[in-house]
């Protein structure tokens, strides 16, 4: 497991102008990625690039509304609201209610897949977090419980989960099950979002 700031990410300006990218997790190449995972400062409206063979879900994570226009077909996204298309496709936005944030995941259609699950958080009921999935707080406060070490999330800091490879690392041959760490637990309140990346 490792936390990642979102104080801490490169802010990217995109080359439209029309906003800015942080990226918070890759797969693959930055020219051939397998998967990409990131938040993007919407501030104005206008096309976004086209990223042919991959598909995109984008949700607002943060403002109200955004009009996304897909291949001739408008949607109006509210906020917690993942929406998924085709990256290849002709994509435009128009920001009604002002400047937003969203959190932007696309794999590569042919070998990778995701899934975006916003969850509420409780300090009850922590939430486990899984082999390769990332979990961004998107509102409110968090804790995470990493075997005996507690850290506190900031608004937009993302927890990474291990990889399937780390986990078989961490099964030794011959051993109990029990040896295997237990995945990392967040608590708190607030919303935050559960991405799933796996391949196909």
């Amino acid at each position: 497991m490792r936390i990642i700031e979102f104080a801490s990410l490169k802010v990217q300006p995109w080359r439209n102008g029309g906003g800015v990218t942080r990226e918070i997790a890759l797969g693959g190449t930055a020219t051939e990625p397998a998967w990409r995972l990131s938040i993007a400062d919407v501030t104005a409206a206008g096309a976004f690039s086209a990223f042919p063979g991959m598909e995109r879900t984008f949700t607002v994570i943060e403002g109200d509304v955004v009009e996304l226009t897909v291949d001739g077909i408008a949607r109006r996204l509210e906020r917690f609201r993942p929406f998924r298309f085709d990256g290849g496709s002709t994509t435009s936005c128009a920001l009604p209610t002002g400047d937003c944030r969203a959190l932007n995941v696309m794999t590569r259609r042919d070998s990778f897949g995701a899934g975006v699950l916003i969850a509420e958080l409780s300090k009850k009921q922590p939430l486990p977090l899984q082999p390769d999935q990332f979990l961004v707080l998107l509102q409110g406060q968090a804790q995470v419980l990493d075997g005996t070490v507690t850290r506190t999330l900031a608004p937009f800091d993302t927890v990474a989960g291990s990889s399937l490879e780390d986990e078989t690392a961490a099964a030794v041959p011959g051993e109990p099950q029990d040896n295997v760490p237990s995945p990392p637990e967040i608590s708190g309140r607030g919303f935050a979002a559960l991405v799933s990346v796996f391949a196909l």
